[in-house]
């Protein structure tokens, strides 16, 4: 659906993008993920025909790019600061833009219903936007951006600024419109939200892709559970550390405040192997199981960077 390829950017002296690639199956909810300045809100952007990349490939449900009207007509973006017209209520705003897009009223208005709908704002929908909360805010943007009934939605940090309640409102909002058979690409710094939320991910640093896979697949890659094992005398944990490292089935270990994490692939058959081996060379008072998460996968393929 979403396919980018060597893409680069440069803004005066500073190369944003360095050959970044970009994959969105249709269907998918994608996230984009990386620290601050790897070039998230740059490829969204560049996706949403606002910036012209200096060089490389993208195509959009096999449109290139470069054919703006017709990729436009796609996709619809909510970017992370909505600027909206704030003496209008959002139902203003929406007809606003319907008749942009040239429908007639009585289209626009059974539209525009459905969208306030959609997005859960039908309580507030005839009030001034200036008093809306930031979630409210971003909830009239998604409005704006599905009302030409796109296939593809392009949310750059659509959680940021959202206290809990409204994070969990928009996530289900997003998974809704996944049922609906929309693409979503999301970027966004909580990786908790990215990891309930998305399909695959992409994840980006200094303007290049570090890797782009499945979340499952991912994790697979670097060790699908962690087994936490607490040991009586402290002194033993390098020792038990390296022990552990020599088994075909663990694929990392490391030391946390007096825990020894081991990292492997198959729970079912490497966990029972992990913690005999353990326990035969030392005293283990607690062990606990986890799932590897995709802080976990971030940190160990970005390098230990954060956003």
């Amino acid at each position: 659906m979403i396919n980018a390829e060597n893409l680069t950017k440069r803004f005066g002296k500073v190369d944003a993008l360095k050959g970044l690639n970009l994959h969105v199956k249709k269907g998918s909810i994608h996230g984009l993920i990386g620290p601050n300045g790897a070039g998230k809100s740059t490829t969204i952007k560049i996706l949403s025909t606002l910036v012209h990349a200096n060089s490389g490939d993208v195509t959009i449900n096999d449109i290139p790019l470069k054919r703006g009207i017709s990729v436009r007509s796609m996709i619809g973006v909510v970017p992370e600061t909505p600027r909206l017209h704030e003496t209008k209520s959002a139902r203003s705003e929406l007809m606003f833009h319907a008749k942009l897009y040239g429908m007639p009223r009585k289209e626009a208005k059974t539209l525009v219903s459905d969208v306030i709908y959609a997005v859960q704002l039908e309580d507030a929908a005839d009030r001034p936007t200036r008093g809306y909360s930031t979630g409210m805010k971003k909830r009239v943007a998604l409005a704006l951006a599905l009302l030409h009934k796109p296939e593809i939605l392009l949310l750059d940090e659509p959680m940021s600024g959202l206290d809990p309640v409204m994070r969990k409102q928009f996530k289900d909002i997003i998974l809704d419109l996944k049922e609906m058979g929309k693409t979503v690409l999301v970027s966004d710094h909580d990786l908790h939200t990215v990891e309930e939320l998305c399909d695959s991910v992409t994840i980006i640093q200094d303007g290049v892709t570090v890797v782009e896979d499945t979340i499952e697949s991912l994790r697979h890659q670097t060790g699908s559970v962690a087994i936490e094992l607490k040991v009586i005398d402290d002194s033993a944990m390098g020792g038990l550390g390296s022990k552990l490292s020599s088994l075909d089935c663990v694929t990392d270990v490391s030391q946390k405040r007096g825990w020894v994490i081991v990292k492997v692939r198959n729970p079912e058959t490497d966990l029972p192997v992990v913690i005999r081996m353990a326990s035969d060379h030392t005293g283990i008072l607690e062990a606990k199981q986890t799932m590897i998460t995709l802080e976990d996968i971030f940190l160990k393929f970005a390098g230990g960077k954060r956003g």
